[in-house]
C-alpha cells in the first residue's frame, strides 16, 4: 500500500512530480509512492486505480507550479474549476479521507489563496506547504523526505536514509 500520493497536474511541473516520486522511492521504496504513471498498469481501470490510490495513501502531496490555475479543461476554463478534474478530484478525496495533504509548491510560485481555490479545494490554502526549487533540489527533497518520516511510522520503519 503507497503511503504517498504524488499528486500534480499535467502541463504544470510533472518533472517535479517524477523528482518527488524518484526521490521518495529511492529513500523509502517505490512500492510506497504512488505517482499515475508510475502505479497505474497497463490495461487498468485508471479512475478506480486513482481513487483507489488516494485513499489508501497517509500523505498526498500535491505539486503546485506557477500554471496550476491557468491549464485549460476541455470547456476552456481553468481546469481547477471543473468537478471532474483529476488533481481537483484526488486533493478533495484525500480531504475527505482524512490523509494529510500537503501542497509543494514549485520554485517561486506564490501561497495558494482560498479565493482562487473552488469550495472543495479551499482547505488546501490552510494547508502548511513546502517549496522544491529546482536549484535547491537535492535540499529541498532531503527535507521534505525528513518530515515524512517524522510524520508516518511506516515510512520511518522503511527508511534508507543513514543517520
Amino acid at each position: 500500500m503507497p503511503a504517498i500520493f504524488v499528486n500534480y497536474r499535467t502541463g504544470d511541473q510533472e518533472a517535479v512530480a517524477a523528482l518527488l516520486d524518484h526521490g521518495l522511492s529511492y529513500r523509502f521504496g517505490s512500492e510506497r509512492v504512488f505517482r499515475a504513471s508510475k502505479s497505474i498498469a497497463p490495461g487498468s481501470r485508471y479512475p478506480q486505480e486513482l481513487i483507489a490510490g488516494v485513499r489508501n495513501c497517509a500523505v498526498l502531496l500535491a505539486v503546485v507550479g506557477p500554471r496550476w490555475f491557468d491549464v485549460q479543461g476541455r470547456d476552456g476554463r481553468p481546469a481547477v474549476e471543473d468537478p471532474e478534474d483529476w488533481p481537483r478530484r484526488e486533493i478533495a478525496e484525500a480531504f475527505a479521507v482524512g490523509a494529510l495533504v500537503i501542497p509543494v509548491l514549485v520554485g517561486d510560485t506564490p501561497r495558494l489563496r482560498p479565493e482562487r481555490l473552488p469550495e472543495p479545494l479551499a482547505a488546501l490554502a490552510d494547508c502548511q506547504h513546502r517549496r522544491l526549487d529546482l536549484r535547491t533540489s537535492h535540499t529541498d527533497l532531503t527535507r521534505i523526505a525528513d518530515e515524512l518520516a517524522a510524520l508516518i511510522p511506516e515510512l520511518a520503519a522503511h527508511d534508507t536514509a543513514v543517520r
